[in-house]
C-alpha cells in the first residue's frame, strides 16, 4: 500500500512540475531505504520497483523498460552491499552515500530521456541533485534515529 502511495505522490508532483522542473525520486528513495532497513523482505521490494517502475514508464515514457530495469539494478546493487557490510559498519554516512549513489543512475536516465543535451544536462542533473538533498538528509537524520534507538 505504501508504495502505491508514494508512487502516486511522485507522479502527481511531476504533474504539478509540468516538464519545468525534475522531482526528486521519491518511490526510489523509499525503495533504497527500506530495503537496506528491512533486508528480510527482498522479494517484495524487487516486484515493488518492476511494477513501479513499468507504470512510471507507460505514464511518461510510453514504452516499458528503462526505469524499471534501473529500478530494479539499483535495489539489487543496494541490497548486495548493504548485506556485505558488517552490522558494525552500518554507520549513517554508508547509509546516506549507499542512498546518495543509488539516486545518480535514474536521475541521469531520466534527464536523458527528457531529451537535454549539451551544458543543460549538467545543470540540470546538478539542480535534481539538489532536490534529493533534503530527502537524503532527512533518511539519514531517520536512520540515525533508528540506530541510536536499537542500541540503547
Amino acid at each position: 500500500m505504501i508504495y502505491g502511495i508514494v508512487w502516486y505522490v511522485q507522479d502527481f508532483l511531476w504533474v504539478l512540475g509540468a516538464g519545468k522542473i525534475l522531482i526528486p525520486e521519491i518511490f526510489l528513495i523509499l525503495l533504497v531505504v527500506l530495503s537496506m532497513w528491512k533486508q528480510e523482505k527482498g522479494e517484495e521490494r524487487y516486484w515493488a520497483a518492476f511494477i513501479g517502475g513499468v507504470l512510471w514508464d507507460l505514464r511518461w515514457l510510453g514504452f516499458p523498460g528503462p526505469t524499471a530495469l534501473i529500478y530494479v539494478l539499483t535495489i539489487m546493487a543496494v541490497r548486495w552491499i548493504w548485506l556485505m557490510v558488517p552490522v558494525s559498519g552500518r554507520t549513517v554516512l554508508l547509509f546516506g552515500a549507499i542512498l546518495w549513489c543509488a539516486l545518480l543512475p535514474v536521475s541521469l536516465l531520466r534527464i536523458l530521456l527528457w531529451g537535454l543535451r549539451g551544458g543543460t544536462v549538467f545543470m540540470t542533473y546538478l539542480l535534481q541533485q539538489s532536490y534529493n538533498l533534503p530527502i537524503v538528509l532527512f533518511a539519514c537524520a531517520l536512520y540515525a534515529w533508528k540506530l541510536k534507538n536499537s542500541n540503547a
